[in-house]
């Protein structure tokens, strides 16, 4: 379920979306005859850019009090890519001009961030950068180095007194006030990309959804992202031990209840999950000028089963693609073939060439394993929704 609206798709928008539309069919046709099917080289690449982040959001699976995060060494914890194995992977994908993915962490607190831009500034492509927004106004001539094909993905988890509770008491003047700029430069024709807003729905936000989806249509952003909180129940937790215990052996599996997947702990209370279905109703029926995308596009029968751990799949979802179509680096240079889940690492970029690990044996086998079903924690993955059938 998606909400109508208004705004046309630019010819970058739809180029970008035909790509992905003709991708995903041919990856689904040809991994019916190759289990281990990968593109040559991927649509996409995902740049985990650090762990740090300079917030410590309460919904946040890496940095809140069960974030996996925390757990790290503090070198972890201080990890970030280093700037030559950006432009191994940019000169990896050149030809092709694959999509970039920018998160963290925080990626504007990445302390090379101004050198990435420089690279990208030669190099121009899609880009989105998953950000708190808090450094924009600090980052900005970055920013506009990167050009046309860069979309500003800010988070807000609310209007102020709902934000600020989460992200931290004056987060979010910063980010309005980030937004405005952007959307201020971009009416003057000096910021060349596209401004969006990403909202993780929580309980003190249900009833003001609508509410806040015209604030921010007024303001003129692109596109507003309605998130669901990817909760993995403890079930579905340690379902995922087990697995990873009996057919991921050759990952060298970490201690049971010490994996990332257990920290996907924050979700909407069950007494609110009627008022969401309403709010989710109510805005799908309206039709908007800004884009409006409920991530996953729950119906409103998947929505109760869904935020409240149930192991299932919304949107009907079978098959991941996002494993032979879209590549993931963390700051250490070890390649997941799942964005979220470290421990699932294939490979490492800073040991080998980023086509070898791509096609690697270990890439090879996790494609294979997942070409059998999908994994318990799948069902809570972003990338399933976007990449998947």
């Amino acid at each position: 379920m998606q909400p109508k609206t208004t705004r046309k798709f630019d010819e970058q928008v739809f180029n970008d979306l035909k790509r992905t539309i003709m991708n995903m069919s041919r990856a689904s046709r040809l991994r019916k005859a190759d289990s281990r099917y990968a593109m040559e080289v991927p649509e996409d690449i995902g740049i985990k850019l650090n762990n740090g982040c300079n917030l410590r959001c309460k919904h946040c699976y890496e940095w809140n009090e069960d974030g996996f995060h925390r757990e790290m060494t503090k070198e972890d914890q201080r990890k970030e890519i280093d700037i030559a194995l950006v432009e191994k992977l940019l000169a990896f994908t050149r030809e092709k001009k694959s999509k970039l993915y920018l998160w963290g962490g925080e990626p504007l607190y990445y302390s090379q961030f101004s050198q990435l831009a420089d690279l990208l500034e030669q190099d121009q492509r899609t880009v989105t950068l998953c950000t708190n927004a808090v450094l924009v106004e600090q980052h900005l001539e970055s920013l506009l180095k990167i050009g046309e094909g860069l979309v500003v993905l800010a988070s807000l988890e609310g209007f102020e007194a709902e934000n600020d509770a989460i992200r931290g008491k004056g987060t979010y003047q910063k980010v309005i006030q980030a937004v405005r700029l952007l959307l201020e430069l971009q009416r003057k024709g000096i910021f060349k990309g596209k401004v969006s807003i990403s909202l993780t729905m929580n309980d003190a936000m249900i009833p003001k959804l609508f509410s806040f989806m015209q604030h921010f249509q007024e303001m003129g952003v692109d596109s507003v992202y309605f998130v669901y909180p990817w909760y993995i129940s403890a079930e579905s937790a340690a379902d995922m031990d087990n697995l990873y215990r009996k057919e991921l052996s050759w990952l060298n599996p970490a201690e049971p209840g010490s994996c990332s997947w257990h920290s996907f702990t924050y979700r909407i209370s069950p007494e609110n999950v009627e008022l969401l279905k309403e709010e989710v109703r109510r805005i799908s029926e309206h039709t908007w000028s800004s884009r409006i995308r409920f991530m996953p596009a729950l119906e409103l029968d998947e929505i109760g089963d869904f935020v409240s751990g149930v192991q299932m799949t919304g949107m009907k979802r079978k098959e991941c693609l996002a494993i032979s179509t879209r590549m993931d680096v963390l700051p250490s240079g070890n390649v997941t073939p799942c964005k979220f889940f470290p421990e699932l690492a294939v490979g490492n970029i800073s040991e080998a060439p980023a086509n070898e690990v791509w096609h690697g044996e270990n890439y090879g086998k996790h494609r294979e394993l997942l070409s059998c079903g999908l994994m318990p924690v799948c069902s809570r993955c972003g990338l399933l929704y976007h990449y998947g059938r």
